[in-house]
């Protein structure tokens, strides 16, 4: 977790990229197209809503899941890369169906864009997906191999993420597109759930939950961003790698970011459950493969 603020990876004689962006006006959209931009690739960016997309990118204002066929094929005409970051985080996380979009982005919307590339011709789509899906690991390391939570509890989070990977993958005839799946973290940084917790912090309504032993495993949206620009540009096919920071205890990181925002020491609450499992993530095959390693880190832009 260095001071950096430049990806350490870099593939040489790369040549102009189409790419196409599902979802690309968040947080993330705004910290990867500019990386796309500066490497010389074209960018459009496929989303609906008021939000700008990113400054230089091109923008079709419409959903994945509502586009007309013809016109998605348009779209994806001549289109070298596809990248599917789309989500729909609701603003109520509790609010009864507030998933319901976003459980429909990766079951239904993942489907069309898997057949619309194939049969547009598209040569590589890379997949966000998320690490949140692996089971409580205690201490031990959970790396690609490590099978996504059986938990009937955590269903309603795994399992849209299942049929979503799935359809990446496709069947075993191998008629479809090339594909790489990026495993990230949970989001760090600026416009992501670190802004809760700071907030939540500085009115002290956030403990530590039990002894504060569990792993949790982030990493900056910029971060993220790097390696999602590193596989644009490397393309390994038939991957799923894990993207994340070092892992941290949860006592540290509560304590740490209290420090760096100015709170109280947070209050340890025993009777009280970690938010997510134990997860202490590796990203050894992302290193090794795509050269990324993070950068900017899970503190960028705190205090």
């Amino acid at each position: 977790m260095t001071g950096k603020t430049e990806p350490e990876w870099s593939v040489t004689g790369t040549s102009r990229t189409n790419v196409v962006l599902v979802g690309g006006t968040g947080v993330l959209g705004h910290a990867l197209v500019p990386r796309l931009l500066d490497r010389g690739h074209a960018v459009t960016v496929l989303a609906p809503g008021p939000r700008p997309a990113p400054a230089g990118a091109g923008r079709v204002d419409a959903s994945l899941l509502d586009i007309p066929g013809d016109a998605l094929a348009g779209v994806l005409a001549g289109v070298d890369v596809v990248v599917n970051v789309a989500t729909a985080v609701p603003a109520d996380p509790a609010a009864p169906g507030a998933w319901d979009l976003n459980t429909r982005l990766r079951k239904e919307g993942t489907r069309r864009l898997v057949d619309a590339a194939r049969d547009c011709g598209v040569g590589h789509l890379v997949q966000m997906s998320i690490t949140m899906v692996y089971p409580d690991g205690g201490d031990r390391l959970l790396d690609e191999s490590t099978p996504l939570d059986t938990d009937p509890a955590r269903a309603g989070l795994v399992e849209p993420v299942r049929v979503m990977e799935q359809a990446v993958r496709g069947d075993e005839s191998g008629d479809g597109p090339a594909w790489t799946i990026l495993r990230g973290a949970r989001f760090a940084g600026p416009g992501t759930v670190q802004d809760v917790q700071r907030r939540r912090l500085l009115v002290g309504t956030l403990p530590i939950a039990g002894d504060g032993s569990a792993w949790l495993s982030m990493v900056h949206v910029r971060d993220f961003a790097a390696a999602v620009a590193a596989t644009v540009e490397a393309r390994p096919p038939g991957m799923v790698l894990n993207i994340a920071d070092e892992p941290v205890r949860e006592r540290e990181y509560v304590e740490r970011l209290a420090r760096r925002v100015g709170a109280p020491p947070p209050p340890y609450d025993r009777s009280l459950a970690p938010e997510l499992p134990s997860q202490r993530v590796s990203s050894a095959a992302a290193h090794r493969i795509l050269g990324w390693k993070p950068v900017t880190g899970i503190w960028g832009g705190v205090g």
